[in-house]
Order: C-alpha cells, then sequence, then structure tokens
C-alpha cells in the first residue's frame, strides 16, 4: 500500500494515463477488498475520462 500511497502524492493535479495506470497497477497487487475495488472502480473511472479526452475530434470524411 505504501507504492500507491507514494504515487498518489507524488502527482500534481489531474493524473496522466500513465499515472493512472501505474497505480492501477499496484492496486492489482493488493488483496481485493472493498476499499481496494473502490479505488480500482474510481481509477478506473478516471482512466475512462481521460483517454476520451485524449481521442482526437470526428472528422466527416464523406464526399460532399
Amino acid at each position: 500500500m505504501a507504492a500507491i500511497v507514494e504515487l498518489a502524492a507524488s502527482i500534481d493535479g489531474v493524473p496522466t494515463v500513465e499515472e493512472t495506470d501505474a497505480m492501477l497497477d499496484e492496486l492489482r497487487r493488493l488483496p481485493r477488498d472493498a476499499a481496494t475495488l473502490e479505488l480500482i472502480d474510481g481509477l478506473l473511472e478516471i482512466r475512462a475520462l481521460l483517454g476520451a479526452v485524449r481521442c482526437e475530434p470526428c472528422v466527416d470524411t464523406r464526399a460532399k
């Protein structure tokens, strides 16, 4: 648990996808109790939102 605390403390602001993945990797090593599952769920939600922000805008490629 110390590794995840160090990772979280080192992040200033919104975590990057890479930082979120690193925290998820640490959490996967812990026992699957309710607190760990809640943290994993929260990080997966953040990761999904970060992924949505990073996507390229849709481009209409249909001929006009």
